[in-house]
């Protein structure tokens, strides 16, 4: 066992405090931790179904040649145009199909009236995230924690069903793109999670094993059971943008933390209670006051 960890206790712990943290015993360690992006790194908001982001977009298309007449027709364009790439997606690979919004919106210039480069679509997908997007920060110490984990030997590799088209452009705005090993996005491989076989891609690229990978995701149902449906163990943070209704638990999880709680996370990955100190990638990790313990038979 590496020396940067001391023995733990083989009942389960639970830690008392204004952060809920149920532990369990670890008796691996890992080499990588896989993250979910949004809802896990990433504080979001965004409304895809206002009007106004809609009469937008027709403005911004209309620009570039297309003839829609308002934002109510672009929309209904838009919901037609998924619903069929949906529909022959998932006939060529299963329920957990993702598609890649770009070719939709190529396909909506064409629609309109206009022939422009793919690099037009490209840029429509991300200026219409931009424009759908209120609210967009990773969560307090979410750039600290990869920097940690990073020095701890742990290498951070994004995990996430989200869009190239914009998430590039998050990552960068928001100085996180150094912050990954590697990326691997659901639009680029055509799969998103729980479907196993996206996991197995990010295991093969890696050129790791399944034991040696723990993931980090905010969704039961995607992250939690995807992971662990792939042989990966899952960390769950139940933050605001979990699934409603989903519980605050989950016992697929090896992990259970209430809130983007990252000093939990590295505790229970040290061992011993931490907490993340400094900013940015100088942060590191230092012994935290204790915390009332009790004790539960396993």
């Amino acid at each position: 066992m590496s020396s940067r960890f001391k023995e733990y206790d083989s009942r389960k712990m639970v830690y008392t405090s204004k952060a809920m943290r149920v532990m369990v015993t670890v008796s691996r360690l890992y080499t990588e931790i896989f993250c979910d992006l949004y809802g896990t790194i990433f504080d979001i908001h965004t409304d895809e179904n206002n009007p106004q982001v809609w009469d937008d977009m027709c403005e911004y298309m209309n620009k570039r040649g297309t003839h829609f007449s308002d934002g109510e027709e672009l929309f209904n364009a838009y919901n037609d145009a998924m619903t069929k790439a949906l529909i022959i997606g998932r006939e060529e690979r299963g329920q957990f199909v993702e598609i890649d919004f770009v070719p939709v919106w190529h396909l909506l210039y064409e629609i309109g009236g206009a022939h422009v480069y793919e690099s037009t679509a490209y840029d429509t997908a991300t200026y219409f995230h931009r424009v759908s997007t209120d609210y967009l920060e990773p969560y307090p110490h979410a750039r600290e924690f990869l920097a940690v984990c990073r020095r701890k030997g742990i290498r951070p590799i994004l995990v996430s069903n989200a869009q190239e088209s914009y998430t590039l452009y998050d990552l960068k705005a928001h100085h996180l793109t150094e912050c990954f090993d590697k990326i691997f996005l659901s639009s680029t491989y055509g799969l998103k999670k729980p479907d196993k076989r996206f996991f197995n891609m990010a295991l093969e690229e890696c050129g790791t094993e399944r034991s040696h990978v723990v993931y980090l995701g905010n969704e039961i149902g995607c992250d939690i059971r995807g992971a662990r449906g792939a042989g990966i163990d899952a960390i769950y943070l139940h933050t605001p943008l979990s699934v409603p209704g989903d519980p605050a638990t989950c016992p697929d999880a090896i992990l259970n933390v209430e809130g983007p709680d990252y000093d939990a996370v590295l505790s229970w990955l040290c061992k011993d209670e931490v907490k993340i100190q400094g900013t940015g990638t100088d942060a590191k990790i230092v012994p935290a006051k204790s915390k009332k313990r009790t004790r539960q038979n396993s």
